[in-house]
């Protein structure tokens, strides 16, 4: 029972200290790249090496219909999340550097670097590990 009221008394405190960060999250600039299908493939399949972000890779099956041979087959739509927030020029520049076809830069400073299968810039939700930071009146100070 205690649990119960603690994350009810969390959850009323986040959305008092927090309440925009929902309009935050779901705002968003996107923008297309000619991209690099073939480099944004080995970036997800093998991520992190040699640059300085972190990220997490989400992949999920998309319909895709073919006019030409007027058949219908799945294929996946991947998305690199950066774990932690960035400005609006660091996105753009580190999706360009992973060869993504687009990209989609939250308000809340999450960043998605969108495959070349996805529809409408990826998912059109904030899923950054570390972000939004906490803002510095949140922290102690000594």
């Amino acid at each position: 029972m205690k649990t119960i009221i603690y994350m009810l008394f969390a959850f009323s405190y986040i959305q008092c200290v927090f309440p925009d960060l929902a309009k935050l999250q779901r705002k968003s600039h996107t923008e297309e790249f000619e991209g690099v299908p073939p480099l944004f493939r080995a970036m997800s399949s093998s991520p992190n090496d040699g640059y300085t972000y972190n990220w997490s890779v989400v992949s999920f099956s998309t319909d895709d219909y073919d006019s030409y041979n007027l058949s219908e087959s799945l294929v996946n739509c991947t998305v690199l999340y950066l774990d932690q927030c960035t400005s609006w020029n660091k996105c753009r520049q580190t999706c360009l550097k992973t060869g993504a076809t687009s990209y989609r830069w939250f308000h809340d400073g999450c960043c998605e670097c969108v495959g070349e299968y996805c529809v409408n810039y990826g998912v059109n939700e904030s899923r950054c590990r570390m972000c939004p930071e906490p803002s510095s009146d949140d922290e102690d100070e000594d």
